[in-house]
């Protein structure tokens, strides 16, 4: 069984390094590109009953205007590969006015192994992302406060990684690498927060021959992030959203759900929904559910690769009732109540202002960790209750009905 590692970090400086991290870490880096849309059901579904199919005729259509991050269907194909090897390079670079004081492998310590251990987990094993670091401080050939970080620009962040990229090239071959990493002192400058940047074929990070489009940066929020700053911002490089506010209370939303929300919540795996879309799990362990009507679905818990994971309630082409099941084993282990989470998505939401929710809507309650039903517990939402009935290590079992 894996445990989530635990960090101590004093409160204030956590709400500072929380609001730095608000302010940039999934700004757009692109002008949005257009994918291509899933063919439309010129049939419209009879509304009247009750229609169960698997997940194939549940993929909400991104709606968002953005195509380089979001929760709906399809995946940007720009963004990163979800499964196999990715192969990660990674640069040190520090500046005049924050020179490294810590060793290269030093601070590479502060992210891995737990980083690639956490996507290795979360992906049953289906993607593994590898680092291949080159050892070596470089010097970046201005202050760190020259960079723009306080107002990043797609321009400014592509400039500045190809800048680092330039300064490693000739010690380095990126011919294999299929996304770039960019480490800088930790430790002081002006880059107190790591983003990620997502390119397009033709306008991204030139390197050996090659145009890499996906990228993160670190800064400063590395120190208390450590280990979980990177799933986060490598969720990013393949296409999910931020799912905390940018504008209004920061975990409103999803509270301690997912670590696209709270980087250090209580339940930091990626929610069943992320997981479908990425591809780690499969149609046939969705169940949607349209039309009036009533039903019951055992679902198996989000930690397991087995077994049916998520019900998905329609209200239209691009909202949804959702229902996973989580227990308190490996990096949820920090649930203190388990059981049946129930989430409204709706992929016209842009990152950042609510594609997720958990139900009942409270953005007051920015940890929710009473949001798992217990047994008899319910929620309803735009005439859609789903109820718990039964819950377990094994599970949950609930029941839903449409009026």
């Amino acid at each position: 069984m894996m445990k989530s590692p635990v960090f101590n970090v004093p409160t204030r400086d956590l709400k500072i390094i929380l609001l730095c991290l608000l302010f940039v870490t999934s700004l757009s880096w692109l002008s949005c590109s257009k994918g291509s849309a899933p063919a439309k059901n010129t049939e419209k579904p009879d509304e009247t009953i009750l229609i169960i199919t698997d997940g194939a005729s549940c993929k909400l259509i991104n709606k968002s205007g953005r195509s380089d991050v979001s929760l709906g269907f399809p995946r940007d194909q720009n963004r990163q590969k979800t499964s196999g090897t990715v192969n990660v390079a990674v640069i040190f670079v520090d500046f005049s006015d924050a020179a490294a004081v810590q060793s290269p492998e030093a601070v590479f310590a502060l992210m891995s192994p737990n980083s690639e251990d956490f996507i290795s987990s979360a992906s049953f094993g289906k993607l593994h992302v590898v680092f291949k670091p080159l050892f070596k401080w470089f010097r970046m050939s201005k202050p760190s406060g020259n960079y723009g970080w306080d107002r990043l620009t797609f321009e400014l962040h592509q400039a500045y990684i190809q800048e680092a990229v330039n300064l490693a090239d000739a010690e380095y071959n990126f011919s294999q690498a299929d996304e770039i990493l960019i480490m800088s002192n930790p430790d002081g400058g002006a880059l107190q927060q790591g983003p990620t940047f997502m390119g397009m074929p033709g306008n991204g990070i030139n390197a050996d021959g090659q145009t890499i489009s996906n990228a993160v940066t670190s800064g400063r929020d590395l120190l208390f992030f450590r280990g979980f700053w990177f799933p986060h911002e490598f969720g990013h490089s393949m296409g999910l959203s931020d799912l905390y506010s940018f504008t209004g209370p920061l975990h409103g939303y999803v509270g301690g759900f997912s670590i696209m929300g709270n980087v250090l919540g209580f339940a930091p795996n990626y929610t069943a929904w992320e997981k479908w879309l990425l591809g780690w799990f499969s149609d046939s362990q969705i169940t949607c559910a349209r039309g009036k009507g009533s039903g019951s679905l055992q679902l198996s818990p989000l930690v397991q690769q087995n077994g049916m994971k998520l019900l998905v309630l329609p209200i239209n082409e691009s909202s949804a009732v959702i229902v996973e099941d989580r227990r308190a084993t490996g990096y949820d282990s920090g649930l203190n109540k388990e059981g049946p989470v129930v989430y409204l998505i709706n992929t016209k939401t842009l990152t950042g202002a609510g594609v997720l929710k958990v139900l009942p809507v409270n953005p007051d309650e920015q940890s929710k960790p009473d949001a798992p039903l217990s047994i008899g517990q319910s929620v309803t939402y735009s005439n859609i209750t789903v109820k718990c009935t039964a819950t377990g290590s094994g599970g949950s079992t609930v029941e839903y009905e449409r009026k």
